[in-house]
């Protein structure tokens, strides 16, 4: 499952809306949130504003949402960690909560639900 960082849906959600300061969590010290592969493309979940305002305005506007807690990316190169302009064609959604991404966000049809816990997914280090 997601090369062992998860071993339910129910991880990840309680790591993305953690409320107790005391309980350790992947996502603890991290801004982005998760960064994954799933079948060869690296893909961005964020909790936080990562582009400028002007294009977190616009991928606002293009998905529908005057406001967004959750931003999904996919990252434009094969390197998670590569240098590359965020603009708004790599955003796969903007969505309210955790259980919108999860049930909303899709990748070749399959919801994020159940690619974040497969066994095809690789969650990259988040040290």
């Amino acid at each position: 499952m997601a090369n062992n960082n998860f071993k339910c849906i129910e991880e990840f959600i309680d790591g993305f809306t953690k409320t107790d300061p005391k309980k350790k969590s992947l996502y603890d010290d991290c801004i982005y949130g998760l960064e994954f592969s799933y079948h060869g493309r690296a893909y961005r979940i964020t909790r936080d504003q990562t582009a400028d305002n002007a294009t977190t305005k616009r991928v606002r506007e293009i998905f529908g949402k005057p406001e967004g807690y959750i931003e999904w990316i996919a990252l434009p190169c094969e390197d998670h960690h590569g240098d590359y302009p965020l603009t708004p064609d790599i955003y796969l959604g903007v969505f309210d909560d955790v259980e919108d991404l999860l049930d909303n966000g899709k990748i070749e049809g399959v919801p994020l639900r159940e690619v974040l816990v497969s066994s095809e997914t690789f969650v990259f280090s988040v040290d």
